[in-house]
């Protein structure tokens, strides 16, 4: 069956390992709280996302975009532009910069109200950061 347009929102999480100053792994992780709202055409989305962390750094949510095939979902996050820890620790962004895209692929649970999975942001898979996240439809 063709889903011709269907609009959802979801809220969720996303985690990311923390460093030390010598940029060795900390077994520990933030938890952003993050929100998701999506049009669907067919099997085909796109939407827009707001996180906690850096809500207050943009004048505009990041982009979303991405597909479901069966159970499995994936899709892109964008935001405007690059932001980043500065020297003195805190978020800040440079307008002039593009943020590198970030991929997150999960599987939408039997009843098709949760998704949990992986994010991944870097060229080289494997090689960047990386977290978890999970979202349920509201």
């Amino acid at each position: 069956m063709k889903v011709v347009y269907l609009k959802q929102n979801w809220s969720g999480y996303f985690t990311y390992p923390i460093y030390d100053e010598k940029g060795e792994f900390v077994n520990q992780e933030h938890r952003i709280p993050f929100d998701m709202t999506i049009s669907i055409d067919d099997d085909l989305f796109i939407g827009t996302a707001i996180d906690q962390e850096s809500k207050h750094l943009f004048d505009k949510p990041a982009e979303v975009k991405g597909f479901i095939e069966k159970n499995l979902i994936s899709f892109t996050k964008q935001y405007p532009c690059l932001y980043f820890l500065n020297d003195q620790g805190e978020l800040a962004i440079d307008p002039d910069k593009p943020h590198p895209e970030i991929r997150y692929t999960g599987f939408l649970n039997d009843d098709k109200n949760e998704i949990m999975g992986k994010w991944e942001i870097g060229t080289v898979p494997g090689e960047g950061d990386w977290g978890e996240f999970e979202l349920k439809k509201v």
